[in-house]
């Protein structure tokens, strides 16, 4: 089947934090909003058909995994990732960040050091905060137009820390990691013991002739110490679903997880969580294999129009993920002056470089999972915004933002 991702969806009046909740976090609404990391298309009816069965069905009582699964789970890996995980290394969980959460309560004390690589998703920092960790900020380093691990600190963070929060692919900065910096990473984690937590929930979003690596596929050494979180909430944008796919190859800290989620009775997934999963590692490859051309030329769409009519803005070339990182130093702004500006005058919801840690500064991350027409539409926005002379104002701020997002 041929997906047709220029169909326009209408997502306001269903609850969605990236539509319906901007005067929240803007301040307003009548913005484009680009910033939520979930995509603008209908999932897969591959996905959706298998969903909506089940809940006609009508009957939504206590539900567990099936062989069925956990067989769709181990296959994908194997075909995506050339990856053979065995079964008793999965652990499902409702999402990635409690996941993270939990293996940070779990394996680390108050007061141990966590290393983060910002600039990098936001919860990474407020998890190790709220949790009374020691935060070290390992920061990446921009060389080249290209974010690389800056490996002298890393070395010296590593001497007071006890985790390693890794991203990859890396959000923001879209970095797809290759497997001579995983061995290098390797060397650190093994020669300070420390625990790792991937994040590779963008794992599937990745363009040629970049190719994602598991963390922990390169080796048994590694493997022993890390926890991979997956999930299909990205790729096939189901993340109201809630269920995320851990892999832990060591018995101990699998052991040790699983007890930590069964002391909160978080080891069962939601119905359609479960339905949604299966049904997207099962038949979602086609539909993600015409996702992943539509996302590069989104971007390429991104490139030539800021290079040709705002050269002032230039965007880093992505390595994976449905987020551009653009480089907006030039325009002069500081942090709340560069927010102000994209809010006010050119009517778009971004997220803020600086909500990822100081490396973000003068950044603003575009969200261009959405059709294309969409894209042009927020770029023509901005360009309009670029040649209104009038003083930028900022506001007060947003109202306060729901409890449950």
């Amino acid at each position: 089947m041929v997906f047709d991702f220029n169909a326009v969806v209408e997502r306001r009046g269903t609850g969605s934090v990236k539509w319906d909740f901007l005067p929240a976090f803007f301040g307003k609404d009548g913005l484009q909003p680009m910033w939520v990391a979930d995509m603008d298309f209908k999932a897969p009816t591959e996905i959706l058909d298998p969903i909506q069965q089940r809940a006609a069905h009508g009957v939504f009582g206590y539900t567990a995994k099936t062989d069925q699964f956990y067989s769709a789970v181990i296959r994908w890996f194997d075909r995506r990732y050339h990856w053979r995980i065995k079964r008793e290394w999965i652990v499902t969980t409702p999402g990635v960040v409690p996941a993270l959460n939990l293996a940070m309560q779990e394996f680390t004390e108050p007061g141990d050091g966590v290393i983060i690589q910002s600039p990098v998703y936001f919860p990474f920092r407020e998890s190790v905060e709220l949790n009374g960790r020691k935060l070290l900020d390992n920061r990446l380093v921009l060389k080249n137009n290209r974010y690389e691990i800056d490996w002298a600190d890393l070395e010296e963070k590593a001497e007071e820390a006890e985790m390693l929060l890794f991203c990859s692919p890396h959000n923001p900065v879209t970095r797809v990691w290759t497997i001579g910096e995983l061995r290098k990473l390797e060397a650190v984690c093994h020669k300070h013991d420390l625990i790792v937590f991937s994040d590779e929930i963008h794992a599937d979003i990745v363009f040629r002739p970049n190719v994602h690596t598991p963390s922990a596929s390169i080796s048994r050494e590694l493997a022993d110490r890390t926890i991979s979180a997956f999930a299909t909430s990205k790729t096939f944008n189901l993340a109201g679903l809630q269920l995320s796919v851990n892999i832990i190859p060591r018995e101990e800290i699998r052991r040790r997880f699983k007890l930590a989620l069964e002391k909160l009775h978080l080891n069962m997934s939601n119905i359609f969580g479960i339905v949604g999963t299966q049904a997207a590692y099962e038949h979602g490859e086609s539909w993600l294999d015409q996702l992943l051309p539509y996302l590069w030329n989104n971007y390429l769409a991104v490139e030539e129009f800021l290079r040709s009519r705002i050269p002032e803005i230039t965007v880093m070339e992505p390595q994976g993920t449905f987020l551009v990182w653009l480089d907006c130093r030039k325009l002069g702004f500081n942090d709340e002056e560069l927010a102000a500006f994209f809010v006010q005058k050119a009517g778009l919801a971004l997220t803020n470089g600086i909500l990822f840690g100081p490396g973000g500064s003068g950044f603003m991350r575009m969200n261009i999972g959405c059709p294309r027409q969409k894209v042009i539409d927020g770029l023509e926005r901005l360009e309009t915004a670029m040649n209104d002379n009038t003083p930028v104002v900022i506001d007060s701020g947003p109202a306060n933002a729901p409890d449950d997002c």
